[in-house]
Parts: C-alpha cells; sequence; structure tokens
C-alpha cells in the first residue's frame, strides 16, 4: 500500500466527522493519540482475529481506556485507495471503511438507516458524505459546527510516513506497524494520579443511569458503561471524562443524568448540575440546585428522569421528590412530596431511575432493581439483580436465572414459544385489558391529579 495515499485517505475518512461537528483533528508521532490506527492480520492480540480477504474488513473500539479509540484494518484485504486506478469491483475503499470505522472511534453506534455511514454493512464506492442520521448522531455528542467566514483548506498530512513505532510498552496492546495516529484537538491536560480503579461490571451497584441517544449509560464512581440492545459495548467500563472532559476533574460519582426533551444532557454532581450540548459544557454552568428552586439544605439528587406518561421531569431525593417545570427551570410550587405516596413499593434513598424506550420505569438501589407499573403507580414485581440483567453476567449461586434480554420496541417471542401460542397469550391479555380498562383509567385520573 502507498503510504502517502493511506494517510491521505484516512485524513479525508477524518475530515467527514469535523466537517460535521466542532471536532478537530491532528496528527501525532508515538503512541499516545487518542486514535491509533493499525493494520493488522489474523490474530493480533486483541480477542477479534481477522479472516483474511472478505467478510471482516476492520474493527474500532468505542472511545476509553486501553485500546479505547484504535481502530485495526485486515492488511490481508485488497484496499482501493484514493488515486488508484478502477479496481473492477475486486477491491475495497480504505476511505469508506475508514470513515464508518473512525464514528465507532468518536462513539458511535450503527445506525439502522439504509444510507447512513454507519450503516453495518460496507456500502462501497459511493458517496461518503454523512447522511442527516449520522449529522444528529455526531453533533449530540461534539456539538454543531460553529459558522466560519471565509475559506477553511484545513491541514493536509504532508509529513513522511512514520517510522515503525516498535513494541508499545503496554502488555495489552498491539505491536505491529501503525498508520498515522490522528486524534481530536483540545486543550492540554495537567498531569493526573493514577486512573481509580474500574468497578466491577458483574458485582456493584449504580449511581445513575440515563436512555442518551436511544442506549442505556450506566454511571459508577469516574466510569459509565454503554449497553445497546445487544449487551454491553466492547472497551466499557471508561472514564466519563472521556467524553465529558469538562466535567470537574475531582469528583466522585455523578449522582443523576437524564435527557432532556431538547437532547440536552445533564448531570447532577452533588449541590450543582451541569447542563451539556453532547460532550461539550453550555455557557454558565455549572449552577447550583438553588437555581432549580431547590432548597438549600439539599446535598444531591439521586434520580433524575422524564415520565413519559406525561413528559414531565421528576427529581428524587432521600424520602422526597420533585416536578420541574422545564420551561421556567424552576421546580414546581407545589413540591416536594413524600415518595411513598404516590410511586408506591418505591424506597425511599434509592440509587437511581430512569425511564427505558418499553415504556417502563426503573428503580435501581445496591444491585438489584424493580420494574414500576406506571399505569397502576406501584412497584410490579420483585427485585431483580442489575447486573444479570442489564449486563448479562451469569446468575449468582442460588439465583434463579434472571432473563437477560435487555428490553427493546422490537416484538419478542419467548424461548421455546411458537408464535401460534404467542398469539394466544396476546388475545389472552387483551382479554384482561378490557377487563382492567376502567379501573386501570380511573387510577390514571387519580393518579395525574396527585403527580
Amino acid at each position: 500500500m502507498d503510504h502517502g495515499k493511506t494517510r491521505y485517505d484516512l485524513y479525508l475518512a477524518l475530515s467527514v466527522w469535523s466537517e460535521h461537528s466542532k471536532l478537530t483533528f491532528r496528527e501525532v508521532n508515538g503512541d499516545h493519540g487518542d486514535i491509533l490506527i493499525y493494520f493488522e492480520k489474523g490474530y493480533h492480540g486483541d480477542g477479534y482475529p481477522f479472516d483474511g480477504k472478505g467478510q471482516v474488513l476492520a474493527h474500532a473500539f468505542f472511545p476509553g481506556s486501553g485500546r479505547g479509540g484504535d481502530v485495526h484494518f485486515d492488511i490481508e484485504e485488497p484496499w482501493h485507495l484514493t488515486g488508484d486506478g478502477d479496481s473492477n469491483g475486486e477491491k475495497t475503499s480504505l476511505l469508506s471503511v475508514a470513515a464508518h470505522e473512525f464514528g465507532h472511534s468518536l462513539g458511535l453506534a450503527h445506525s439502522s438507516v439504509p444510507g447512513a455511514l454507519m450503516y453495518p454493512w460496507y456500502q462501497g464506492f459511493g458517496s461518503i458524505d454523512l447522511h442527516e442520521d449520522d449529522k444528529l448522531a455526531i453533533q449530540q455528542l461534539y456539538g454543531v459546527k460553529e459558522k466560519q467566514w471565509g475559506k477553511n483548506s484545513g491541514e493536509k498530512p504532508v509529513h513522511r510516513w512514520p517510522p515503525r513505532p516498535g513494541v508499545r510498552p503496554i502488555p495489552t496492546t498491539t505491536t505491529t506497524t501503525t498508520t498515522p495516529r490522528p486524534r481530536p484537538t483540545r486543550p492540554p491536560e495537567p498531569p493526573t494520579t493514577e486512573a481509580p480503579e474500574a468497578p466491577n461490571t458483574c458485582n456493584t451497584s449504580y449511581d445513575a443511569i440515563a436512555l442518551i441517544r436511544g442506549e442505556v449509560f450506566i454511571f459508577k464512581g469516574k466510569y459509565f458503561w454503554r449497553v445497546g440492545d445487544e449487551g454491553v459495548h466492547r472497551g466499557y467500563p471508561a472514564l466519563a471524562e472521556r467524553l465529558w472532559s469538562e466535567l470537574p476533574k475531582d469528583f466522585i460519582a455523578i449522582d443523576a443524568v437524564y435527557e432532556r426533551l431538547d437532547k440536552k444532557i445533564v448531570f447532577f454532581i452533588g449541590k450543582y448540575y451541569y447542563v451539556f450540548q453532547g460532550n461539550f459544557l453550555d455557557n454558565g454552568y455549572p449552577k447550583p440546585l438553588t437555581h432549580l428552586g431547590l432548597p438549600a439544605s439539599l446535598t444531591k439528587i439521586d434520580a433524575a428522569l422524564i415520565w413519559s406518561h406525561n413528559s414531565k421531569t421528576y427529581l428524587f431525593s432521600g424520602t422526597m421528590y420533585w416536578k420541574l417545570d422545564e420551561d421556567s427551570g424552576k421546580v414546581e410550587l407545589d413540591y416536594p412530596r413524600d415518595i411513598q405516596r404516590v410511586w408506591r413499593g418505591v424506597d425511599y434513598d434509592i440509587d437511581t431511575a430512569f425511564q427505558w424506550k418499553d415504556g417502563i420505569t426503573y428503580f435501581f438501589k445496591g444491585t438489584k432493581f424493580w420494574k414500576f407499573n406506571d399505569k397502576l403507580m406501584r412497584i410490579s414485581n420483585e427485585a431483580i439483580e442489575s447486573s444479570e440483567f442489564w449486563m448479562r453476567c451469569p446468575s449468582k449461586p442460588g439465583n434463579r436465572p434472571t432473563p437477560n434480554d435487555i428490553p427493546t420496541n422490537r416484538p419478542k417471542v419467548k424461548h421455546g414459544q411458537d408464535e401460534e401460542s404467542s398469539g394466544a397469550d396476546l388475545a389472552s391479555s387483551m382479554t384482561w385489558i378490557a377487563i382492567l380498562f376502567i379501573v386501570i383509567a380511573n387510577r390514571i385520573a387519580i393518579n395525574n391529579r396527585l403527580l
């Protein structure tokens, strides 16, 4: 492969993302970049071997420690570079594949929209301009590019191909030849002490949990996990500062998080809250909790969520809860109220809560969680081990195995159940729904007055 052409294609692939966001990239020599790029073959030390020509073309790791952000390309693929002649369909576009993989390095999951750059299948030599779905995704994380007057040509990589770096000193990384190492430009950070020990994915409580851009983000200490429909993403837990670098450097834990209806992300840490547009802190933040009309004696928020029944924001702390008017930015005057008065069965001093896209509200305390019936306004099940359900960890000794299908909007058929029996169950369920309809409707009317 021509080194100069390879570098130019990687530059173009990164430019696709910087053109539509506040991201900028610069090339560095050495192994201290945020995105390290390798061309590998077969087994190459990360547990995800390549298979030669065809099938798996490349893979990338979501932002995080260790290999977080790195991209690996299968060197045995016949790569087509910009400036090469017509490949007659026998080669694979490095530019197209690199642009897709860099999306993962920046924190984007696959898109379900055909034609989007982040669609999970290779789409050939067509345009690599971002689909609207890609633009919304990258801007949600990194903000919208500010308008700049005049032509900005950027800085193309003009240096010669970097020398072989040799073996990196970190045992868990690979040791083969790398391509240029671009990384997002940000202010230099002061030297920091060693990162705190990462939490045990299968044995921990959760500090905060939120649905952000359709994925579950779970926070513990300085770390977080991303959970999609297929389970926990590779490379997690990762330090929260990797995505939100403007969080306070000395924070110990994130108390609560939620995504507003305008897609801004709100973090509660101690007696302050922070509003982010993607990865960037909004001007004027942080602000004290008292700015929301909360009492000065309040030391922290335990949970924050938007309840889909009325699209209102609710804040929980200790034994009380508040309803927040997002238009005025203040809690409503006839609050706080006792949690157990309305949210029946929910313990005081919860760790966190959120509403998933299945429409169910989930409350967490310790290593367990409960589903809340939003229509009957009460806890609807016994405690479930959080790690077994959300992280898909093995069942603990003595526990009944927990069904660990992460709830999605997709219709499901239980294991061992055919569609006919499933339809019978649905008909039976509809009968019960008809019987209980009036009771539920009356209860909702009462609850609306209480909430």
